[in-house]
């Protein structure tokens, strides 16, 4: 009789413990499809990341950015370092919360992905086209001046 009572709560156990490893398994397949669809989708994903980075950038860009480039001048970097954190804030509230948890997901965690927010920031103001032609033309002139004075 005493052993029905030990054989019992055994069997319990282990059918717990067998659900736990199935439940264990379950969630780590259901991660390898998840990690697997966004490798699939990746080049979707980018392009949508794109474009909202693109939109912010251009924004950021007129409103801050632009006064400096007209003058062939560059950001200071106190004014820089609060221009690129508004362009992460603006990206993240253009893409919402939903995309948000998706590309911190894709990236591996949130510091990540500001990092690559960033990055793709601080490409596009050193490429800054108006700045960099607005210095050649401040250097052409200086350079006219310069000979004009020579002769």
């Amino acid at each position: 009789m005493w052993t029905n009572q030990l054989i019992e709560p055994a069997l319990i156990m282990s059918s717990l413990l067998a659900i736990f490893i199935l439940g264990l398994i379950g969630i780590s397949i259901a991660r390898s499809y998840k990690r697997a669809k966004y490798i699939k989708l990746f080049t979707d994903y980018r392009g949508v990341l794109e474009y909202h980075m693109e939109k912010a950038y251009d924004m950021v860009h007129r409103e801050n950015i632009l006064p400096y480039s007209l003058e062939a001048f560059r950001v200071k970097d106190e004014d820089y370092d609060k221009i690129s954190q508004d362009f992460v804030r603006l990206v993240q509230k253009f893409i919402g919360p939903m995309m948000l948890s998706e590309f911190i997901y894709l990236y591996g965690d949130e510091n990540t992905f500001i990092f690559n927010l960033l990055e793709y920031f601080s490409t596009r103001y050193e490429n800054d086209e108006i700045r960099n032609t607005a210095l050649e033309q401040i250097t052409e002139s200086e350079g006219l001046s310069q000979e004009a004075q020579i002769t």
